[in-house]
């Protein structure tokens, strides 16, 4: 099944997003993105894209993006959540948990509540996440075990998306084989191309679900064989 993603950029550049087209009508299901591009924020769309989703009948997932804190969010959410607060590795796993529940507010609030939320793991010019060293990418991955136990105790499946050289950079080698994978190929000519992410092992070791491609004007995404929205 073909389909594709959507996010800020397909609003109107007046709240900053780039005016990019929603998808063709014909489209067979849609991933949402919650996130203006970091956690903690929203996509100023986000209500008239779950209106398209509604009024068109597609099946839909979410994403939403993985961040690491700043010192203020960090001191504005380390401190709440399942983990120890007197420890950094419990206040980071805190944030993430906190990334998850800012994003699922912004569903709550349009009685939304798609099957799956997927997990934008990648580097980012704005909030760069911390590389370098191996403590460095443990402390990523706490951030991130936070945010995928959020959406888990909030009853919503999750998996990640990335890629292998961005998943490498932020957390180094770590393997969750049993988390599914939404794995993009790039930007690719044709859409066969793409089917070359499904059956490879994956940048974390998780079934790779879905793969997507892009160009200059949209996201595309495939199912791989066995997964059906």
């Amino acid at each position: 099944m073909f389909g594709h993603d959507v996010s800020w950029p397909q609003c109107p550049s007046a709240v900053g997003g780039y005016g990019l087209p929603m998808p063709p009508d014909s489209t067979g299901f849609v991933i949402l993105g919650l996130t203006h591009g970091l956690a903690f924020t929203e996509n100023p769309c986000l209500a008239d894209q779950v209106g398209w989703v509604r009024d068109h009948g597609t099946p839909s997932h979410a994403y939403a993006m993985g961040t690491f804190p700043t010192e203020s969010q960090l001191a504005a959410h380390g401190d709440h959540g399942p983990w120890e607060t007197s420890t950094r590795s419990g206040q980071l796993r805190n944030v993430g948990y906190a990334e998850a529940e800012f994003a699922l507010a912004s569903m709550d609030r349009l009685g939304w509540r798609p099957p799956m939320v997927w997990i934008d793991v990648e580097p980012r010019r704005a909030q760069p996440w911390p590389t370098g060293s191996a403590t460095r990418e443990e402390e990523n991955r706490f951030v991130l075990e936070g945010l995928m136990r959020g959406l888990q105790d909030h009853g919503f499946a999750h998996g990640l998306y990335s890629y292998a050289a961005g998943w490498h950079e932020i957390t180094g080698d770590w393997r969750l084989p049993t988390v599914p994978v939404w794995a993009t190929a790039g930007r690719l000519d044709h859409p066969d191309e793409a089917l070359d992410r499904c059956s490879p092992p994956s940048f974390s070791g998780g079934p790779v679900y879905i793969a997507q491609w892009y160009d200059d004007t949209r996201d595309y995404d495939r199912t791989c064989s066995g997964f059906y929205f």
